[in-house]
């Protein structure tokens, strides 16, 4: 059944399913929550569950998942759905008022092959003010045919009005369980890999799906290069690592694996047990690492990280702030060797 395709959120699965089975549906909907935990998705099965015309026969509403409204939902071309989303070539992803008008063209006419004029409005914080104020209009005095499905992962970006216009679904990430049971149906993937996903994307499905693991491996490898001794050994190797990361990567992502590699040292430092590490294959390294630092090194570290995440929103250069983490970085973790 198509809503078994969502995993997890049994909350809104229950509140959604409820509605249809009473027939009491409302107007509007706010669906929020993490990204990539299936808020999207969601929304689509609604759709399919109030567009079907194959209905299974059961107490729990659905819909079949093969019929002709079913697919072309899936396909983004059934005549009484429309998907709005922000324009994705743009450096600040918008919806503008043009697409708001859309909309109105949409929901004005009564619908062609069901029940109900369906609008879902994709990442809907990202609607300009004059376009989000322009659909406050639309949301005050709706068609009784339409049903509009709000999908964001930033909720307090829209109006007040807005929101509170909306009947409001809160979306949960996948416990570890049901991530890893949907990874194992949608791909083969060694137990390791799918642990290291769940850790790394937070149980958000969608956001692993989309994930290059090959890649994301090779980033966090860097973690273990730059611990060898010869790897920062001297200021000009320091100054040219540096220089790599800040322009090869986004400096967010490179905080991020450098702050995992050191929780994962830490976490050995503290002889905690082998399944709460990040980067289990290197259990070896981890060991060795860990040999010549305390548990205050590690903090010490991990703090001056912390102070570096909000140097690309105070305009400071990214490089330098990398330089001044590695000659500290390697002066910890290669003390008794200097």
């Amino acid at each position: 059944m198509p809503f078994a395709d969502v995993i997890g959120q049994e909350g809104p699965k229950r509140k959604i399913r409820t509605a249809l089975a009473r027939e009491a549906i409302g107007h509007a909907y706010l669906f929020s929550g993490d990204e990539g935990i299936g808020k999207r998705l969601m929304a689509l099965r609604f759709a399919q569950a109030l567009s079907c015309e194959a209905p299974p026969s059961s107490s729990q509403p659905d819909s079949c998942g093969h019929c002709r409204a079913c697919e072309q939902i899936v396909s983004g071309t059934w005549p009484d759905l429309l998907v709005i989303e922000p324009e994705q070539d743009k450096a600040n992803p918008q919806i503008k008022i043009d697409r708001v008008r859309e909309i109105e063209r949409h929901v004005i006419y009564r619908p062609l092959l069901s029940t109900r004029k369906i609008c879902v409005i994709d990442d809907a914080d990202r609607l300009t003010a004059n376009a989000a104020n322009a659909f406050l209009k639309t949301l005050e005095d709706p068609p009784e045919h339409s049903l509009f499905i709000l999908v964001t992962s930033q909720p307090l970006r829209l109006l007040a009005t807005v929101r509170s216009r909306c009947l409001a679904l809160r979306f949960s990430p996948a416990t570890p369980g049901q991530f890893e049971g949907a990874l194992a149906l949608k791909q083969a993937m060694a137990t390791e890999d799918v642990r290291f996903l769940s850790q790394l994307c937070r149980n958000r499905i969608g956001v692993a799906l989309r994930t290059d693991l090959s890649q994301l491996r090779s980033r966090h490898d860097r973690f273990f290069e730059l611990c060898r001794y010869e790897t920062l050994a001297h200021p000009t190797a320091v100054l040219q690592q540096a220089e790599e990361l800040s322009k090869g990567q986004p400096f967010p992502d490179v905080i991020d694996w450098l702050s995992h590699g050191l929780r994962d040292v830490l976490l050995v430092t503290l002889g905690t047990g082998q399944d709460f590490l990040l980067h289990q294959s290197r259990i070896a390294l981890l060991q060795q690492v860990a040999e010549s630092l305390t548990p205050t090194d590690i903090v010490d570290l991990l703090d001056f990280l912390q102070t570096l995440e909000q140097a690309p929103t105070q305009n400071a250069n990214l490089q330098l702030c990398l330089e001044n983490f590695l000659f500290r970085f390697h002066q910890t973790i290669h003390r008794d060797a200097a």
